[in-house]
């Protein structure tokens, strides 16, 4: 499970990126030890793949969110190693220059200047500000920190603390530039054949914040927008849970809304007879996997 493939220093979550260098690392070392497939390799006679004729167990990349630096780094290496990989993608977001609120969070923290009253007057907001405003530690850990204590918020509350963080550190949110993958870049690469796509909801919400009604539109809404648009093929349509977040309620919606896989942030590898709605994945990033002995470590299960 990746993220990101952006170079060293670039305003990025720790957890969420790996550099270039360490991608091509990755690449290499899963073509001698393992057979990288497809995603809608796994529906293979309603099962899992099994091991291919090279005696090599199958293994998929993923990557979530749909970010445009997966075309400009990720993508150019995939082709030249010849690795196949799917890419979810949050369909409001493809083509905008919208941000994740995660995004603005960090982008707010980094920018902040001395704190100032602010107007705001529902309490709730203000005691999220005055927690966020005094968030100790460095600028990483104050923003794993915050990222983490604003996730328990339905989105319409985010929104509102993010507002009232940019007018308390003076910070302007507007003109932040496209992050995300548009959808010319999405057809070149689905043609390329390389290179597949699923559904991260229309709107990238964690759906245990989410009622019935409003996890059923970010499911149905966003295959909806995929199969128009042909990015996906009907036989095969993939989800992945924003946060990983589910139950076995939204496991069976998701089904339900016509989907025939779905995979989760669940660390572990998945067996013959894995639940196809709530499958594995071993997160990657940079700080666990610089190294060949690091990454396999990580995919060993011992990190």
């Amino acid at each position: 499970m990746y993220h990101r493939v952006v170079p060293a220093g670039q305003l990025v979550q720790a957890g969420m990126y790996v550099s270039p260098a360490t991608f091509v690392s990755h690449l290499i070392f899963l073509a001698k030890y393992f057979n990288v497939v497809p995603l809608n390799s796994l529906t293979v006679k309603n099962g899992l793949a099994g091991i291919a004729e090279s005696g090599k167990p199958p293994c998929v990349l993923t990557f979530d969110d749909g970010w445009q630096d997966f075309y400009e780094y990720a993508y150019p290496l995939l082709v030249k190693y010849q690795q196949p990989a799917t890419v979810f993608l949050p369909t409001e977001f493809i083509g905008t220059g919208k941000q994740f609120w995660t995004d603005c969070f960090a982008d707010l923290l980094s920018r902040r200047q001395a704190t100032i009253p602010g107007k705001l007057s529902a309490p709730d907001i203000l005691t999220a500000v005055a927690y966020l405003d005094g968030l100790p530690g460095s600028f990483e850990n104050q923003l794993e920190a915050g990222i983490e204590y604003l996730k328990k918020y339905p989105l319409n509350k985010i929104e509102k603390v993010l507002a009232g963080l940019s007018e308390t550190w003076q910070v302007d949110l507007a003109g932040a530039g496209r992050n995300f993958l548009n959808w010319a870049e999405i057809a070149e690469m689905k043609d390329s054949g390389l290179v597949s796509f699923g559904s991260h909801t229309v709107n990238h919400q964690i759906l245990t914040t989410l009622d019935n009604t409003a996890i059923k539109n970010e499911l149905i809404d966003s295959r909806k927008e995929l199969l128009q648009r042909k990015v996906v093929d009907s036989s095969c349509v993939s989800f992945c849970y924003p946060n990983g977040n589910h139950t076995k309620e939204i496991a069976a919606m998701v089904r339900s809304a016509g989907y025939h896989l779905a995979v989760t942030t669940k660390k572990g590898w998945n067996h013959a007879d894995a639940d196809k709605f709530t499958l594995k994945r071993i997160g990657i990033h940079e700080d666990m996997t610089s190294t060949p002995a690091l990454f396999a470590c990580r995919i060993a299960g011992l990190i």
